[in-house]
C-alpha cells in the first residue's frame, strides 16, 4: 500500500469534490481514472459518490443512510453540474432529489436520505453473518490477472483481495454459484468513509462472470441502491456480492459490506444488463 501523508486529501475526496455554486447547484467533474473500460463512462458508483456529496452538502447530513441512482446517458470526463433539490427536512433525516447533468443532458437521476450516523441508536440484531474469507494477508490480488479487457480502468484505486472461491473466473474456471468477493482497502492508504461504501458497492466486476454461462461482455448497471448502516472502521472491508437470478441478461446483484470490526455498514442491490461478446468472423 502506498504510504501518504496523514494531511493529504484521499483521491477519492479529491475526484468527487464538489462547489457550490448557489443554494441548490453544485459543480464537480468527472475525473479520470475512474472509467469501466477504455473510453467507457465513470464506474456507477464513483458517480453516485459524486452526486452523494453534493446532496449530503444540501441536506446539511454527513452521511448517506440510502441512496437511489437511475442512470440514464454516460457522461464523459469533465465538468458536470449536480443540481439538487430539498424534498423533506425532518429532525433525523433530509430526503434530497439531484440530477447529474453534462452539457444540458441528465445523465443520473438520484434519490437519497441523509443524517448522522455517529448519533444513530436503537435496537441491533444482525442475522447474517460476515462472509467466511481467508485472512486478508494469505490472499493475493486475482483481478490483475483477469482476461485482458475486463478490467476496469479504476482497478488501482482499490487494492482487492480475493479467494480462489470468488476469482476463479480470472483464471477461465467461473464457479457457477453466482458469487464475488473478497477484501478490499483504498489503495491510497486513506481510510473508507460513508460515501465511499457507494463506490464500493459498485467497485467488482458484475458478479454474473462467476455463473459459467459463456462469454460475457460488461455490464452497465441501470439502477443501484445501497443503504449505509454505520460509519465503517479504518481497516480492510470484507465484500460479497451474489446473483440469483439471470434472465435475458438482466440479473440483480446483491451486496454486503462488513468493516474491519466486523459490523455490517452497506448492503446494496442493483439491477444490470449483461451481453455476449460479439464473435470475431475469420
Amino acid at each position: 500500500m502506498t504510504e501518504r501523508d496523514a494531511t493529504a486529501v484521499s483521491r477519492f475526496a479529491h475526484d468527487t469534490a464538489v462547489q457550490r455554486l448557489d443554494v441548490d447547484r453544485f459543480g464537480a467533474e468527472c475525473r479520470a481514472g475512474w472509467r469501466v473500460i477504455g473510453d467507457a463512462a465513470p464506474n456507477g458508483g464513483y458517480l453516485m459518490a459524486l452526486g452523494a456529496r453534493a446532496m449530503a452538502e444540501r441536506a446539511d447530513r454527513p452521511d448517506p443512510v440510502t441512496v437511489t441512482a437511475h442512470f440514464l446517458a454516460p457522461p464523459a470526463l469533465g465538468p458536470v453540474e449536480v443540481v439538487t433539490e430539498l424534498v423533506r427536512d425532518g429532525r433525523r433525516h433530509a430526503t434530497v432529489a439531484a440530477r447529474i447533468v453534462q452539457d444540458g443532458r441528465e445523465c443520473v437521476r438520484l434519490l437519497g436520505t441523509f443524517g448522522d450516523l455517529s448519533r444513530a441508536e436503537g435496537p441491533t440484531r444482525v442475522l447474517r453473518e460476515p462472509p467466511p474469507w481467508p485472512a486478508v494477508d494469505t490472499l493475493d490480488e486475482p483481478l490483475r490477472a483477469a482476461p485482458r479487457g475486463t478490467l476496469p480502468e479504476f482497478l488501482d484505486r482499490l487494492d482487492h483481495r480475493m479467494p480462489a472461491e470468488t476469482s476463479g473466473w480470472t483464471r477461465g474456471a467461473p464457479s457457477g454459484a453466482g458469487v464475488h468477493g473478497g477484501w478490499c482497502r483504498w489503495s491510497d492508504g486513506h481510510a473508507f468513509d460513508t460515501l465511499a461504501l457507494l463506490c464500493v458497492a459498485d467497485a467488482y466486476p458484475p458478479v454474473v462472470y462467476d455463473l459459467d454461462v459463456g462469454d460475457l461482455a460488461w455490464a452497465p448497471t441501470i439502477e443501484l441502491t445501497v443503504q449505509v448502516r454505520g460509519r465503517p472502521a479504518p481497516g480492510w472491508l470484507a465484500t460479497r456480492f451474489t446473483t440469483r437470478a439471470l434472465t435475458d441478461g438482466f440479473f440483480e446483484e446483491d451486496g454486503d459490506l462488513w468493516d474491519a470490526d466486523g459490523r455490517l455498514v452497506a448492503l446494496s442491490r442493483q439491477l444490470a444488463l449483461v451481453g455476449r461478446r460479439p464473435t470475431t468472423r475469420g
